[in-house]
């Protein structure tokens, strides 16, 4: 239950679990929200031993699958020159080269740390070194030009059915490039009989070019921005984010915001001045989540940066409304009118709480993409969408064993609005009759 006068982060965080933090694993969950499992390099295996606090502490649980992520499986060189020629293929294996491959394409090695280009596709692809550099094994490598495979591969099957079996709130899919990909993702979690929501993550030049449809198809996006910033001119990242953002938004869909959040702090306790302001815009462009990667997983300060996050994100909220984008939802469905009801109530009355009982988590999603001040209640039976509004930017989730009636909910919200607050408004929506599962009655209430 929440306290009287208690201070929560309205935007969440995400964390990626890898050595650095498993060292510190329960001090991170004072100050987290969900945990990302990366399957480029986590095991199921390695994953169950944290199941159980996870679930007993309510964080949400993401599963970010391989996929079909190229990755170098042995070199032959450790160091590129510029103008050495090499044999992707021979002198480089990598773990699958792509169809279209072309004379005058660039291939990346190391988030384009590397460079190098095509000079002719024969048995091998015979590419010189535009960029040296440091190359080693499982280091990703990317083809801006190059075909994909858009199928899911036998290990992230297998991992879906492990996510699946154990509730797993989040699943996201990596070098999403269409719709396809996305419905064969859902598929694939109906067919198992899941209920995770599936996260595109945007890296790819192909998923910009048909964000609108992936979009519709998904439950929410992941603004990956180390490949996404190998596969376009690095320059227009600021205006993809702020793109993406206020698209996802728009159509009522989570949004993470992720890579290099805080990067320098891999090595040093403090973040860079640059860090810290890319953060704080993240949130005023109206992102719901923010990730760390390589902070908690291989970095130094694992705790220091989680609180870090913590701190910014609390202080640039509070200036949230001087700079937060109009919604204009897509859709016009009776969740949008709900929380565009919700919101004009807001600007009128200034209510301190609202409470919205949810099954499906969409309505207190909805609600919270105005990002006024008041906190979201948000009221839900069932333990996966309880754990999946843990990312949702405003909302307080609630455990309760059953939504009923509409007497029965009132009596729930007012005993919880009595607990956090003393005296005011407050916004109830209800869903009638009982059973219909979808918000379509608000009451204003007052202790």
């Amino acid at each position: 239950m929440v306290e009287k006068s208690t201070e929560y982060r309205k935007t969440k965080t995400l964390v990626t679990m890898g050595p650095s933090l498993e060292e510190d694993f329960e001090k991170s969950l004072e100050f987290i929200d969900g945990i990302r499992f990366n399957m480029s390099h986590a095991n199921t295996k390695n994953i169950e031993k944290y199941l159980d606090i996870l679930n007993e502490k309510n964080i949400a649980k993401l599963m970010d699958l391989k996929g079909n992520k190229i990755r170098i499986k042995k070199s032959n060189f450790s160091e590129l020159v510029e103008n050495q020629v090499v044999k992707i293929g021979k002198d480089i294996l990598i773990s699958y080269i792509p169809e279209c491959i072309e004379k005058g394409q660039n291939i990346l090695i190391n988030d384009g740390k590397v460079k190098l280009i095509v000079e002719n596709v024969e048995k091998e692809i015979n590419a010189r070194v535009l960029v040296g550099g440091h190359i080693k094994e499982k280091m990703g490598v990317n083809f801006p030009e190059g075909c994909f495979p858009n199928d899911l591969t036998s290990e992230d099957i297998k991992n879906v059915k492990f996510a699946i079996e154990n509730e797993f709130e989040y699943i996201a899919l990596s070098f999403v490039r269409s719709e396809t990909d996305i419905l064969n993702l859902k598929n694939l979690i109906k067919e198992n009989s899941g209920n995770c929501s599936v996260i595109a993550k945007i890296e790819t030049k192909e998923g910009l070019k048909n964000i609108d449809e992936i979009l519709n198809h998904s439950d929410g996006v992941m603004i990956a921005r180390g490949d996404l910033g190998v596969e376009v001119a690095i320059e227009y990242l600021p205006i993809i984010q702020k793109n993406i953002i206020k698209l996802a938004n728009e159509k009522g869909k989570l949004v993470i915001t992720a890579t290099q959040m805080l990067d320098s702090m891999v090595n040093n306790p403090y973040p860079t001045r640059a860090e810290v302001t890319d953060v704080a815009n993240a949130i005023f462009d109206g992102t719901d989540c923010l990730m760390l990667s390589n902070e908690t997983t291989i970095g130094k300060y694992p705790i220091d940066s989680i609180k870090t996050l913590d701190n910014i994100a609390r202080v640039s909220e509070g200036d949230i409304s001087k700079y937060k984008q109009e919604i204009d939802f897509e859709e016009h469905s009776i969740y949008s009118g709900i929380a565009y009801a919700v919101e004009a109530l807001s600007k009128k009355l200034n209510p301190k709480i609202v409470i919205t009982p949810t099954t499906s988590g969409k309505t207190p999603l909805r609600i919270s993409k105005f990002r006024f001040n008041s906190p979201i209640i948000a009221l839900a039976p069932e333990n996966i969408v309880f754990r999946k509004l843990r990312l949702v930017w405003g909302v307080i989730p609630i455990k309760i064993d059953e939504i009923g009636d509409v007497d029965e909910v009132l009596e729930i919200s007012k005993k919880i609005a009595k607990d956090i607050i003393d005296k005011g408004i407050y916004v109830v929506t209800l869903g009638h009759p009982k059973g219909e599962k979808k918000t379509n009655v608000i009451k204003v209430e007052s202790i």
